[in-house]
């Protein structure tokens, strides 16, 4: 029988690589796409995005959490703890971000004429370049704490904290970078649930509105809105569970006197599920965009 680490190892990279293609091959789509002109949704931008962050955040994860399970006494230096450590938090703040800015878009972009949102329909699509802009720049500026604090164990006279990963610490963190970042993340959530209630409520009101003039024979599960249905509840569904089983891990971290190597293995490892699924979950519905009918009025999605 192999080593516990030697199988959590391997499955570390299984999920890395898997996970990495898959985003690393949409973003590729979706620059192609964009870059050669081709008529796309105007949403793409956040996809494509979203795809290279979450192939940060796969790679800044899973790498040193590979090799410190394949290898013995594996550890970063300070500046590696720094590289390493900025571009998981950054990374992982921007996936909320863009998870966050893509629930709110769509549902802008599907709400019906008649809706409050109608003016802004317009404004907004031509908001999305500045939004993500803006993303960047808040979650730039909100992790530089982490750069700051970050050491490698050998240089580290504390290593109980909430960022210690067996290889890296970060000392000093402050009160105020952590009520922010929880603030982000909640908010970020708290968007994502209301505004992807809405969605499910408008395409369930819209089913119900296709098939009181339904004329076809084609079956229901067939429609774009349920399939896009299905892709919303997916996605948060994902999001959601496990970014609250990780929450509920780092916590236990926090607060244990002792830092248990397995709990620190199962919290990367719930971190890594959701950038590596995603894409599995958004790539049956890139090839070609549905479009929702209101009253006769076509409304394009993205899903």
């Amino acid at each position: 029988m192999l080593p516990k680490n030697i199988c959590v190892g391997t499955l570390f990279l299984i999920v890395t690589i898997v996970g990495t293609i898959a985003n690393l091959f949409l973003f590729t789509f979706y620059m192609l796409n964009i870059l050669g002109g081709h008529k796309t949704s105007s949403i793409t931008l956040i996809f494509a995005q979203l795809s290279l962050v979450n192939s940060t955040m796969l790679l800044s994860k899973g790498i040193p959490q590979i090799l410190q399970e394949l290898t013995s006494n594996y550890s970063l230096d300070d500046v590696w703890c720094k590289v390493v450590f900025y571009l998981r938090k950054e990374s992982q703040g921007l996936s909320v971000s863009f998870t966050c800015l893509l629930c709110i878009f769509q549902a802008i972009i599907i709400s019906p004429p008649n809706s409050r949102w109608t003016e802004f329909k317009v404004k907004a699509t031509q908001q999305i370049t500045s939004s993500c802009f803006f993303s960047w720049i808040l979650n730039l500026l909100i992790e530089i704490p982490v750069p700051v604090s970050a050491r490698g164990l050998r240089n580290s006279s504390n290593i109980k904290n909430a960022f210690d990963n067996g290889f890296c610490t970060s000392e000093h963190i402050m009160d105020v970078y952590l009520i922010i970042t929880t603030f982000r993340n909640v908010l970020c959530l708290g968007v994502m649930v209301l505004t992807s209630v809405y969605m499910v409520l408008l395409l369930y009101k819209h089913h119900q509105h296709v098939q009181n003039f339904q004329t076809t024979k084609l079956s229901p599960k067939r429609h774009p809105e349920i399939r896009a249905t299905q892709t919303i509840l997916s996605l948060m569904s994902v999001f959601v569970s496990f970014y609250a089983l990780e929450s509920f891990f780092t916590l236990f971290l926090s607060y244990s006197n002792q830092k248990s190597p397995w709990v620190l293995s199962i919290t990367i490892f719930l971190s890594l599920c959701y950038p590596t699924i995603s894409p599995f979950l958004l790539s049956p519905r890139v090839p070609r965009p549905t479009c929702i009918v209101w009253k006769n009025i076509p409304i394009q999605t993205s899903f």
